[in-house]
């Protein structure tokens, strides 16, 4: 066991949650097989890959499933819309049915799709067919480097199913020896380094709603990057507690996990359902509160602070951060808040807000596994206080002591 918690890290993978691995983001979801099998999507330095694993990949026999009951409709759509449309590189399995797909339906679809297609779990194809078999060993690398990438985001779009045409011919992918790497900018497309726009970002799920969308990239995104970069990141996030006691693999942990994203004026940051499963860390420019029916620096947004005191709606600056109570102490600043289940994080920067988010699901797991502080301090929490509130305290105020005493 020791030998193997040297040599691999354990990273569960979580249907419906992005995990990140070394500046790639996998996408999992869930195939249709005798034995349950998961397929997936990776996205690296803007390329992509899908592998659907095996899979029954045939629309009208899975109608049929749904008119006998085998299959809920929300679930014949899910299978009839994976996220393999707009890819570099699909790798599709094909078979005997019913639980892999038939040669035929790989054939007929659009020829954008085939031409970025590789057949895998299947050793020879019919005379005539004009399917390719994945290569195999090193003679058979798949290069994705050195070439433009087809994909496209298509998160504010319908998705299309992969035997709908999308009229995105692209050049069919070359493989061969691997050879010398063409001159790729790393921090140019590195997701960490090169922040994208609220836009494209799939941290915030569909309910994170904004409250204006810019075509246009927001000007602090537009910086030159540079590998000083890692630096400042890492310096911002050590200011957050527990962050400064993990060792160099679970900090590298956090890099993988984290993303710069760059959001214009006026939009959200973090929605209020949102404001205690992020930690953002503000790298450029100011965010605030808003009330999420609209209304900024109302009568309304005055607020009071842990000890009664009246003052005004939050506002962060570059350095500053929010997230759960854990990791913010300040509780004003926090998404344990007396306002946080009622207002939004926004960017107010004219030039824009640069900010970096880290997913809390995932930071818990590298903290528990690799910061015995952040453990010991989980552990008091659970204890109870042993503390009794005097009997000499006035009803107006026993209230507020007990909540002291709680906290």
């Amino acid at each position: 066991p020791a030998l193997l918690r040297h040599s691999h890290r354990y990273k569960p993978a979580i249907i419906g949650e992005p995990l990140r691995f070394q500046g790639a983001t996998f996408h999992f979801t869930y195939t249709l097989h005798s034995i349950p099998c998961v397929g997936f999507r990776v996205n690296w330095r803007g390329r992509s890959m899908v592998f659907t694993g095996d899979h029954f990949n045939n629309p009208p026999a899975l109608k049929k499933l749904v008119e006998k009951g085998v299959l809920s409709k929300a679930r014949e759509a899910d299978l009839n819309n994976l996220p393999i449309q707009e890819t570099d590189l699909l790798l599709h399995e094909s078979g005997a049915p019913p639980i892999h797909t038939p040669l035929d339906v790989l054939q007929a679809l659009p020829p954008e799709v085939k031409s970025k297609m590789y057949v895998v779990h299947t050793s020879a194809l019919p005379e005539g067919c004009e399917l390719r078999v994945a290569p195999t060993g090193t003679a058979g690398t798949i290069r994705l480097d050195g070439r433009r990438s087809s994909s496209v985001s298509t998160s504010h779009l319908k998705r299309l199913s992969i035997f709908e045409s999308s009229q995105n011919n692209s050049p069919g992918l070359r493989f061969g020896p691997v050879g010398e790497l063409e001159d790729i900018n790393e921090y140019a497309e590195s997701e960490l380094f090169a922040p994208t726009s609220h836009n494209y970002a799939h941290l915030l799920t569909a309910d994170a709603s904004v409250s204006t969308r810019s075509s246009e990239p927001p000007p602090v995104s537009l910086r030159p990057t540079s590998s000083s970069d890692a630096w400042f990141i890492l310096n911002l996030l050590s200011a957050v507690p527990f962050l400064s006691s993990l060792s160099y693999t679970s900090t590298m942990e956090v890099l993988e996990t984290a993303r710069v994203v760059a959001f214009c004026c006026n939009e959200i940051v973090v929605p209020a359902s949102k404001r205690g499963n992020f930690l953002a860390v503000v790298w450029e420019g100011t965010c605030m509160e808003q009330n999420i029916a609209g209304r900024r620096n109302s009568q309304d947004d005055v607020m009071f602070d842990d000890e009664g005191r009246r003052g005004r709606i939050a506002v962060w600056h570059a350095g500053d951060w929010t997230g759960p109570r854990v990791l913010q102490p300040e509780k004003r600043l926090s998404g344990d808040s007396s306002s946080s289940a009622t207002h939004d994080i926004v960017a107010m920067s004219a030039e824009g807000v640069k900010v970096i988010m880290v997913d809390f699901a995932s930071l818990h797991r590298i903290l528990t596994t690799g910061s015995a502080l952040y453990r010991k301090y989980h552990l008091s929490l659970s204890q109870k206080h042993s503390c009794t509130i005097p009997t000499s305290i006035q009803n107006k105020t026993y209230d507020v002591f007990e909540s002291a005493v709680k906290n």
